[in-house]
């Protein structure tokens, strides 16, 4: 039988053995486990090329961004898309002209071109899905691209009279002024199917003059970002709401699940964020030249902007 004294100096003994067990696990709560998260940049921006405009997300889940190129010039030939994959960044096709909106659908992309709509597979090969004389009213300007929610057509804005809405210092004429109501009331909206049936969904309207981004919500609503009076419009079944104002030269409009909208301007580089009901303004980004058509990723938790001037994107963590 033990003594007390040695029962008491064993109880000891075992109490200093368990201290120093669990001793290595204090370190563990000082060592903040989301170290790696918080290294993550808040923003990070990558060169991809000459005049970068619209973004998507294709093939193997890579990024797909159209190259305007310098001249920007019809028939010049030098537009480009890229391929994102990380850091690296490769042209998955050329000869084009001045590719602008770019969408993935039906495992292929579907890219815009002044006055045509390319389809372009895996492998860089672009085949024309609809030319001028697919449509019913020979476009003008188009743009930017929004897939359909039943994923079997496209929807397409054609800006209009994009030649008569600046002066000669190249800024916009300001809204209301006799400039703004000589602009031809010319633009539109076009829907073309997959396999290029070409109608029109919005005719020409005073309200729309200029339409540059356009989205679309599941219900079918569609939205406007109106370049030139800086306008976000929904369309819905011929009427007309203004969700938000303030946004001249507004370029690219998405959302997100949350019913939030955000929409980029390419003439100031600002990027504002919305609430579901336009209330509560968030500008996000930092430094951007020339905010173009960007795209929402929201399963990686990231805004991609092209920035045109500065020939990069701009990966935005939400």
């Amino acid at each position: 039988m033990k003594s007390p004294l040695l029962a008491l100096l064993a109880g000891c003994a075992l109490v200093g053995c368990q201290t120093r067990e669990t001793a290595p696990a204090t370190p563990a709560k000082s060592t903040p486990a989301a170290a790696p998260t918080k290294a993550v940049p808040a923003q990070r921006n990558l060169a991809v090329g000459a005049t970068p405009e619209s973004v998507t997300k294709g093939f193997g889940g890579k990024y797909f961004v159209t190259l305007m190129g310098t001249s920007r010039k019809a028939g010049d030939g030098d537009g480009k898309i890229a391929k994102v994959d990380g850091d690296k960044v490769t042209i998955l096709t050329e000869g084009l002209d001045d590719p602008k909106g770019i969408v993935f659908v039906d495992k292929r992309l579907i890219t815009v071109d002044f006055d045509k709509v390319w389809s372009i597979d895996a492998k860089g090969k672009k085949t024309l899905l609809a030319g001028p004389a697919a449509f019913p009213t020979t476009p003008t300007f188009l743009n930017d691209v929004v897939v359909a929610p039943d994923k079997k057509s496209v929807l397409i804005t054609d800006m209009g009279a994009v030649t008569k809405m600046r002066g000669a210092d190249n800024k916009l004429f300001a809204v209301g002024s006799p400039e703004q109501k000589a602009i031809p009331i010319v633009a539109r909206v076009f829907q073309v199917t997959l396999e290029g049936k070409v109608t029109e969904v919005i005719a020409p309207t005073p309200k729309m003059l200029n339409p540059n981004g356009i989205d679309i919500l599941g219900n079918g609503r569609i939205r406007i970002a109106e370049f030139f009076t800086g306008d976000v419009l929904e369309y819905n079944k011929g009427k007309w709401k203004t969700l938000a104002k303030g946004h001249r030269s507004g370029d690219g409009l998405v959302h997100d699940s949350k019913g939030r909208f955000y929409i980029s301007e390419v003439m100031t580089g600002r990027v504002t964020r919305y609430e579901a009901d336009g209330s509560g303004q968030t500008e996000l980004g930092q430094g951007l030249k020339a905010a173009a058509d960007h795209f929402l990723d929201e399963k990686a938790g990231v805004l991609i902007v092209p920035d045109s001037k500065a020939g990069e994107l701009v990966f935005i963590a939400l």
